[in-house]
């Protein structure tokens, strides 16, 4: 559980450090994540109906304008935790949120599970993500940050997950 996760200065420093806003490198790593959780869980894909149009197609779902759309939606999430790091009660209402959101698409056949793909694939498009990066000084530096990203990963999934489980019950713990 990594609801109470507080990031101390330094890895506060590290998390900016490695962190880009760089539009290739936020839509490489949105489809690293997909990727990843549709190769281990191709039931996954049956939430998104526009990649069964693809694949009855006989065309390559990635190369659509969808699939760049969902890759960079979710690391847009991943941004907003690294900018609003100084502010984790915001941060806790907004990914809460995006979780009550998520109750719609129960419906559609996601399952609470499947927030496990999510932290899996997060934890390792990020870790694969860090060991390539050359602006780390030393290898403590590059361990701690990986340690940090897998954190957030279980920090965001952690409260997207409360607040999806609240919303299938009605419950909503930061109303508008």
């Amino acid at each position: 559980q990594m609801s109470n996760w507080v990031p101390s200065a330094r890895d506060k420093a590290l998390l900016r450090e490695t962190w880009s806003n760089d539009f290739e490198h936020l839509y490489s790593l949105g489809s690293d994540i997909y990727l990843y959780i549709f190769e281990h869980n191709p039931a996954c894909k049956a939430l998104f109906s526009w990649i069964l149009k693809y694949e009855e197609a006989g065309r390559d779902f990635t190369q659509g304008s969808e699939f760049r759309t969902q890759a960079l939606r979710f690391v847009q999430t991943i941004a907003q935790v690294v900018k609003n790091v100084n502010n984790m009660d915001s941060l806790e209402a907004f990914l809460y949120d995006i979780g009550q959101q998520h109750v719609k698409y129960a419906s559609r056949g996601f399952k609470p599970i499947y927030w496990d793909a999510f932290t899996d694939a997060m934890q390792v498009a990020l870790t694969n993500r860090m060991n390539v990066l050359p602006a780390l000084d030393n290898k403590e530096d590059q361990e701690r940050a990986i340690v940090i990203w897998r954190d957030i990963a279980l920090f965001i999934i952690d409260h997207m997950k409360e607040g999806y489980n609240d919303g299938l019950k009605g419950i909503n713990q930061f109303p508008a």
